[in-house]
């Protein structure tokens, strides 16, 4: 359930790009963590991590599209908001219930998919967006 980075999910802005790679292995770390029997505070602690850094990330990502006027920076912020919410439900869940091969299952796939998906679909039409803007100024 690995997730690979590719040059087709690169956005042009080296910051962006690199946290991307991050988030991506980020979640492979979970994955790989938990399969190789790490402790489960270990796993917990790349949960939260994961999930701080998300944030941080989607602030960064928020500025650049602000700086550059991006006309789709509601919509685009209104998806991180949902995906923050999915995040903190899941997180929730975890320090309820602990951490069960379904739920470590649940979170990788959760999260990389949407990831994956939101860098190839929305994040690449803002760094077009961003780039063209860029080459006008």
């Amino acid at each position: 359930m690995a997730y690979a980075w590719t040059p087709d999910l690169a956005t042009g802005n080296t910051n962006i790009d690199d946290q991307h790679k991050q988030l991506f292995f980020m979640v492979n770390a979970i994955f790989d963590a938990y399969q190789r029997g790490k402790e489960r505070q270990e796993v917990k602690r790349t949960i939260t991590f994961l999930v701080k850094y998300t944030i941080k990330h989607f602030a960064d990502e928020e500025e650049l599209q602000k700086k550059y006027d991006y006309p789709n920076y509601s919509a685009h912020k209104h998806l991180h908001a949902e995906f923050k919410k999915l995040v903190e439900k899941l997180t929730t869940k975890m320090f309820q219930d602990g951490l069960t091969d379904n739920f470590v299952v649940e979170v990788c796939t959760t999260v990389g998919e949407w990831l994956f998906t939101h860098v190839k679909d929305e994040d690449s039409k803002m760094a077009a967006y961003i780039q063209s803007k860029a080459q006008t100024v």
